[in-house]
């Protein structure tokens, strides 16, 4: 009888057998070593949030600027012009009762739920609202007062009529010329614009995007220029009527709009074109300041 042959195993520590990775394994980690990132944002919710009224809800917004040379710097600010805007339209909202919001800031963006801010979190019903729903949960939670919800609290059709040309004027004009201003553009930035700018290079080329990358051929020059155009003709709209925007009796979402754009003109560098300009007009500098105080006693008082 063929005695048995018994299979060597290499002991370990544990009493488990220690198996060797094969060499194409070893050779491949070599080249790609594994790497585990920690967690920026390690939250549990419900710890975060048990002291607070089941009616409330956090806001969840970009980091506030630390510019200390912004003339209208408010701390509780987010730096960002959509988190901003969204923190506005909470705080100046005529409604039956006023929004029990807290704000809280989240470091890095793409590791916040579904990797866009701001975020509404819901306590009360353990529920989180992405950012492109947050607006319509505002407008069904708490409707405005009065007659004027079809008009967003504006006089007139009119004036609603202007609004939304004032607001093409912000989103296709100032906020490109806001960004291109930065020192380091925003991805997609491009995507801004009604017409993308073509590929810088060319829309012949033969070779493919992943050679030529998509940097977009726009005339940054040009994009700054229609931003201070934009800061003319909103200085002359807000030098017209009353201390809202469009002869508005309360603050609307249109003053949550512009202010929150404008806000953010002032923490460009001393040396930027439109901060050159918006520091020149005082009547932007009032109204921001207008806005932000009404926003800031709402704050406090909730």
């Amino acid at each position: 009888m063929t005695p048995a042959i018994a299979q060597q195993t290499s002991p370990s520590t544990s009493g488990s057998s220690l198996w060797t990775a094969p060499t194409w394994v070893k050779s491949f980690y070599s080249r790609f070593p594994l790497v585990i990132l920690e967690q920026e944002d390690e939250l549990d919710w419900k710890v975060r949030v048990r002291d607070q009224s089941p009616q409330s809800c956090v806001l969840w917004i970009h980091p506030s600027s630390p510019n200390s040379s912004h003339p209208h710097h408010r701390p509780w600010l987010s730096a960002s012009p959509a988190s901003l805007r969204t923190q506005l339209l909470f705080l100046l909202r005529d409604a039956a009762a006023s929004v029990p919001v807290s704000f809280r800031e989240w470091s890095n963006e793409n590791s916040a739920p579904g990797g866009t801010l701001p975020a509404l979190h819901l306590p009360g019903q353990d529920r989180l609202i992405p950012t492109d729903e947050v607006r319509g949960w505002l407008e069904a939670t708490y409707p405005l007062k009065g007659k004027g919800k079809e008009l967003q609290g504006l006089p007139s059709q009119e004036a609603y009529d202007r609004a939304l040309a004032l607001s093409q004027l912000i989103l296709g004009h100032l906020l490109p010329a806001y960004l291109a201003s930065l020192p380091t553009r925003p991805q997609g930035f491009h995507l801004l614009f009604p017409v993308p700018p073509p590929l810088f290079a060319g829309l012949t080329t033969p070779l493919p995007a992943s050679l030529t990358g998509d940097t977009r051929d726009i005339d940054i020059e040009e994009v700054v220029r229609k931003g201070v155009d934009a800061l003319e003709a909103v200085e002359v709209i807000l030098s017209e009527q009353g201390h809202w925007a469009l002869g508005a009796r309360h603050p609307t979402s249109l003053d949550a709009l512009v202010a929150s754009h404008l806000y953010v003109v002032y923490s460009l560098s001393n040396s930027s074109v439109l901060r050159t300009t918006i520091d020149s007009k005082a009547v932007l500098g009032e109204y921001v300041d207008r806005v932000l105080s009404y926003a800031e006693n709402e704050l406090n008082e909730a």
